[in-house]
């Protein structure tokens, strides 16, 4: 940013209020390349041109990167001839690159310079973000919402002047996992992650790893919201700070199946509680207990419709600067606002998003998603990759991928009835192959772990099906 971007001074002030800026820091910065060129690899990936307030400073640093990458000497001859060769050279004198040299006294302090270019760099973009927040909010048929997701998003760009990230030696890797293995072992033997809220799903993937996101999809009455929601609650009743998107159903029916999952208590009782049914005296007690234990719990929920991935990754941003963020999970991404001429690659940047929300909280990610309809359609229903809608995107970026299928939706004679099948199919450290088997307790609004043996077909499951998998 330059001086063009002055902003005028309070209302009954003529004076200009001229933008931060350190001019001593971007000379030192710029006459140091020149003496040392090795010195740019200190800050070469998060010092860029456009930190740099004066216009002939950025084209300076511009010049001296251009050269180091070629190979060239830096110094005021082969600056001279790059802004001749260039049509630039009305924007810098010979005498001044000479100046720039001459008062640079030491390289000790270089890469504290360059923080200070853009700290104050940073601080310039604030005062433009919220300019144009401000120029935003004056136009006719603002959106209030949008104003603030967008600049919330923008704000979050604007990291510390040290990037995270980078090549570092191996032993920082080495210590943090030396510190994980130590504390597994304390634990004793168990999960990696944080635990799912059923036994088996545990030993195949090994709990909700950091840094991890997780698909998991499902045609329609699958089951996909009981399964989010239910992992949600488990989560945050384990005292661990949750944040559940729903944006297909409102808070107050998100909490009412909460509370008939957490209490074992029939969904319709909640819904329409009656002191006429036999166990009313312990539905209302059970519903009592429940509701203290979610009241004292650190479950978020946020039940804005069709949100967008910039407004949640913004507003996830926000609680999780107020404290970390255990467990982020969005129910579903096909509920999501995004534009029907670009939906793969919208779907395809909420993905992005979630893996971004998993790597920079530390925490596992649950995205729900919805199936095509072309596994409706099969002989054999059970889903696959192909049958994520948009599957490419998603199916590309996610680092898990878990699917729910219920056979006896489509065939009321199957001999896998109550049965909701957690599909493993895509995982670094999971098992794939092998369904996990869950019992449906829908009328509560939860899944169970499945208790003794599995189901085994009968003869009669041999046959032909017919369109909807009743024998033919």
């Amino acid at each position: 940013m330059n001086a063009q971007l002055a902003e005028r001074a309070p209302a009954g002030l003529s004076e200009l209020r001229i933008p931060p800026h350190d001019i001593n820091a971007e000379q030192a910065v710029l006459g140091m390349l020149m003496l040392v060129p090795e010195s740019l690899a200190k800050f070469s990936d998060w010092l860029t041109e456009g930190d740099f307030y004066r216009k002939d400073h950025r084209l300076i640093y511009r010049a001296i990167t251009g050269l180091i990458g070629r190979g060239a000497p830096v110094d005021p001859v082969t600056l001279g001839d790059w802004f001749d060769a260039n049509g630039l050279a009305e924007w810098v004198s010979p005498a001044y690159l000479i100046e720039l040299t001459d008062s640079t006294a030491s390289a000790a302090n270089v890469v504290a310079h360059a923080e200070i270019v853009v700290e104050k760099s940073r601080l310039r973009a604030v005062i433009s973000t919220g300019t144009q927040l401000a120029e935003a909010a004056w136009s006719r048929g603002a959106d209030s919402q949008q104003l603030i997701a967008t600049t919330a998003h923008d704000l979050a760009q604007m990291q510390a002047s040290k990037m995270r990230g980078g090549l570092e030696p191996v032993k920082v890797g080495m210590r943090q996992l030396q510190a994980d293995i130590m504390e597994r072992y304390k634990r004793g033997p168990g999960l990696i992650g944080e635990p799912w809220p059923w036994r088996e799903l545990n030993d195949v993937t090994n709990g909700l790893r950091k840094g991890v996101l997780y698909i998991v999809g499902g045609r329609p009455s699958m089951g996909k919201s009981v399964f989010g929601l239910q992992a949600a609650v488990f989560t945050a009743l384990r005292g661990l700070r949750t944040a559940f998107f729903s944006v297909e159903m409102g808070a107050a029916e998100c909490l009412s199946r909460a509370i008939a999952c957490v209490g074992n208590i029939p969904h319709t009782w909640v819904e329409h509680p009656t002191d006429d049914h036999p166990d009313a005296e312990f539905f209302w007690r059970r519903f009592t207990d429940t509701t203290q234990l979610l009241l004292d719990s650190p479950l978020l929920i946020d039940e804005t419709p069709a949100i967008s991935g910039r407004q949640m990754i913004a507003r996830a941003r926000r609680a999780h600067m107020q404290q970390p963020l255990k467990l982020v999970v969005i129910d579903h991404m096909h509920d999501m606002q995004v534009d029907a001429k670009n939906a793969r690659f919208d779907y395809g940047e909420i993905t992005q998003l979630g893996k971004t929300m998993a790597k920079e909280f530390g925490c596992p990610v649950i995205l729900l998603a919805q199936l095509n309809r072309q596994a409706a359609n099969r002989g054999d229903k059970r889903p696959t990759m192909t049958d994520l809608r948009e599957s490419g995107e998603i199916e590309q970026k996610a680092d898990v991928i878990l699917f729910l299928h219920r056979e006896d939706y489509y065939d009321k004679e199957t001999h896998l009835k109550g049965v909701v099948e957690v599909i493993p199919a895509k995982g670094r450290n999971i098992k794939t192959g092998d369904s996990v088997y869950l019992q449906n307790a829908f009328s509560e609004m939860r899944l169970m772990d499945w208790v003794g043996d599995r189901p085994v077909p009968s003869e009669s499951d041999y046959k032909p099906k017919g369109k909807r998998g009743l024998p033919a």
